[in-house]
């Protein structure tokens, strides 16, 4: 506080010397009074910078740190990818599960067995798990420059449904091998039942898709 008094006492002492000088004096040199408080550092009295508008420390890091701002805009850019082939999966899942609902009417729902889906069905099927795995790639190696506050969020609910998604696909390869199996041992009665567990299974994995996709869009 000894520079503080020091200063104030100063600007005490010159304020008779400058009240008598003369007019045009005084206009010339007009008397400027600022508080420094002691152990101020030169040349910062008057910064301005003060965090009125949320700016966080990262967000500051970030404008002063090339690297850091490659980093954001890696993950910017691979993360807009991501929801761009989330929703070309979403699409690509649920023609399959239409594709899968007219083959399974064909075999088992009296519709003669002709096979006219199963192909169609297979294709877009295995269309999807590419898309699902290109997909989760990318969400997966994309950068994380910031730390993420803990808590329930958007983010949370889209990763539970897109883990629930992904159990469903692992499910629908293993009942792929049982249906494979049970089909070369000529078991119809089995091979009805996975279809309907099949196809239980890939109504359920489009659902949480569709909740993964749409916790961020809404």
């Amino acid at each position: 506080m000894q520079p503080l008094a020091l200063r104030a006492a100063a600007c005490l002492a010159l304020a008779p010397a400058i009240a008598g000088a003369a007019p045009a004096e005084r206009d010339l040199a007009p008397l400027q009074l600022r508080l420094v408080w002691a152990g101020e550092p030169a040349g910062t009295g008057d910064s301005m910078d003060f965090d009125l508008f949320g700016d966080t420390a990262a967000q500051k890091e970030a404008a002063s740190d090339p690297a850091l701002a490659d980093r954001i805009e890696t993950r910017r850019t691979m993360l807009q990818s991501h929801q761009i082939l989330g929703l070309s999966t979403l699409a690509l899942m649920t023609t399959s599960a239409v594709l899968g609902q007219l083959n399974y009417d064909d075999v088992y729902g009296g519709g003669g067995g002709t096979g006219d889906y199963l192909m169609a069905h297979r294709v877009s099927t295995y269309a999807s798990a590419g898309a699902f795995i290109a997909t989760a790639t990318l969400s997966v190696f994309a950068p994380v420059p910031f730390e993420k506050d803990p808590g329930f969020d958007t983010a949370t609910a889209h990763k539970i449904a897109v883990i629930g998604a992904s159990a469903g696909m692992l499910a629908q390869v293993g009942l792929g091998f049982a249906t494979a199996r049970s089909a070369d041992a000529g078991n119809a009665r089995n091979l009805k039942r996975y279809a309907r567990i099949h196809q239980a299974v890939g109504y359920s994995t489009v659902g949480l898709m569709a909740i993964a996709t749409g916790v961020w869009i809404f």
